[in-house]
């Protein structure tokens, strides 16, 4: 579990460039229109398709390990493109845009095939009771390098990106992030595989896709979390780290630079690390649902800053001259970061609890694919919403005086998704008994608690 960890640590670096600030606004540089930038989070969502055949060829091998690894791996090196993009083919800057979104949609296909394997292998090492805890300490520690990669990299492309080599600092970046991509997969080779617990022979490929959609519970956290990986797609979010629409706007409107772009980045890297241990131990506590219902609850509310940006700078000791909505939104992004970071973290137990020993890689999956084929649909209609946002809506204004634009349209569609249609779904998971409804509500422990009368199960 350590040596995953610091695995992992080294791999946020890679995480840090693909799903931060880099590449949007590396697209952005190159004159991506809004649909192409939707695109790149449509095909990263379709990519989940890929767990399907990976999963059920990796059932017929004897080990997880060396699989994932391949795939993996070669999913980090194809990173190695848009560093030497500039350079290997100058000429042809006009095509960037759609060779990033056809060699980076392969990169994910790769890494979702290797995905179900990993999840899987993850959930036979963890212990049940100290899942929680488990996922909450790593994604503290996992923050930290977060916090060190965006510092940098956005150090390294205000530093390197000028002329004559103005993408100089986007080549940097995307080539450290690939080298230490790779060394993440080498360390975590060293975690320890308990062998895959087979499903039955002879059941047909499609009976064990449908299989777990068969389950209440599976079907519903299935359905919720693809409503809510949805709306976080529409303002670029990854679970909680800011990324594509919500970063290009901040340079777009206010003219933030790519430091101050990635403080959003830091600030909710900081939000994991005040946030998420907490959060792990009370999934523990009182169960991944109630916690995930919380989370969905009040962190969409944090989003609804972005109705408040002016278009004003504030001067700040030592750094400068800062655009008002960067500190807004930083500050918001400090409960952002930790609460829908920790949806995910719930998503994963839930996952674990939904899906039974034998066959789960298959069954997870099935889960991941569907919520990927749910989320792109989020990805597109936000950039298509950029492309075709009335420019007469312009003339509105915010509170804070800044033109009200296509992503406070994106916004309240965010929030609307998420309240009316994810929560919804989330509150009819663990409904049906006897499906595991006291791991996903355990009750809170008390001291000397007497069986239930009317059913001496619960303790």
């Amino acid at each position: 579990m350590w040596v995953n960890m610091v695995a992992g640590f080294l791999g946020t670096f890679w995480i840090g460039a693909a799903y931060g600030t880099p590449l949007p606004l590396f697209l952005q540089a190159v004159q991506a229109s809004g649909l192409q930038l939707g695109l790149m989070g449509a095909v990263r969502q379709l990519a989940l398709l890929a767990q399907l055949p990976g999963a059920f060829f990796v059932e017929r091998l004897e080990k997880r390990k060396t699989f994932w690894a391949v795939l993996v791996i070669a999913h980090r090196l194809l990173w190695l493109l848009p560093a030497l993009l500039p350079w290997l083919w100058p000429e042809g800057r006009a095509w960037w845009p759609v060779l990033l979104i056809v060699v980076l949609g392969v990169s994910e296909i790769f890494a979702q095939a290797g995905s179900a394997p990993w999840l899987s292998w993850m959930a036979d090492l963890l212990p049940p009771a100290r899942a929680g805890r488990f996922w909450g300490v790593r994604a503290r520690l996992l923050a930290a390098s977060m916090v060190a990669s965006a510092l940098g990299f956005g150090w390294m492309m205000d530093r390197w990106n000028h002329p004559p080599h103005a993408l100089l600092g986007f080549s940097l970046v995307f080539g450290l992030a690939a080298l230490l991509g790779v060394a993440d997969i080498v360390v975590h080779l060293a975690v320890a595989e308990p062998a895959p617990v087979r499903s039955a022979p002879g059941i047909p490929v499609w009976e064990r896709i449908v299989a777990p959609l068969r389950d209440h519970d599976f079907r519903q956290l299935t359905l919720a979390m693809g409503a809510w990986t949805a709306a976080l797609a529409l303002p670029g979010y990854s679970a909680g780290t800011p990324g594509f629409f919500n970063v290009v706007y901040l340079q777009e409107n206010f003219g933030a630079s790519y430091s101050q772009s990635s403080w959003l980045i830091v600030a909710s890297a900081l939000g994991t690390v005040l946030w998420a241990p907490a959060i792990g131990h009370r999934i523990d506590r009182f169960g991944a649902r109630k916690v995930a219902l919380f989370l969905m609850a009040v962190g969409p509310v944090c989003t609804l800053a972005w109705f408040f940006v002016a278009p004003v700078a504030v001067s700040l000791p030592i750094v400068g001259s800062v655009p008002q909505p960067v500190l807004l939104m930083s500050v918001a992004s400090l409960i952002i970061g930790g609460f829908y970071g920790g949806v995910l973290l719930c998503q994963l137990r839930l996952t674990q609890i939904f899906t039974g020993t034998a066959g789960r890689t298959v069954a997870m999956a099935v889960h991941w694919s569907t919520v990927g084929v749910i989320a792109a649909a989020g990805a597109l209609a936000g950039g298509w919403i950029k492309d075709l946002f009335p420019p007469t809506w312009s003339a509105l204004q915010l509170p804070c005086g800044a033109p009200f634009s296509y992503f406070q349209t994106i916004i309240l569609l965010h929030v609307i998704i998420a309240w009316f249609i994810a929560v919804p779904l989330l509150r009819r998971v663990g409904k049906n008994p006897p499906q595991g409804e006291a791991e996903v509500n355990p009750p809170a422990p008390a001291p000397a608690r007497k069986a239930h009368a009317s059913n001496p199960a619960v303790p």
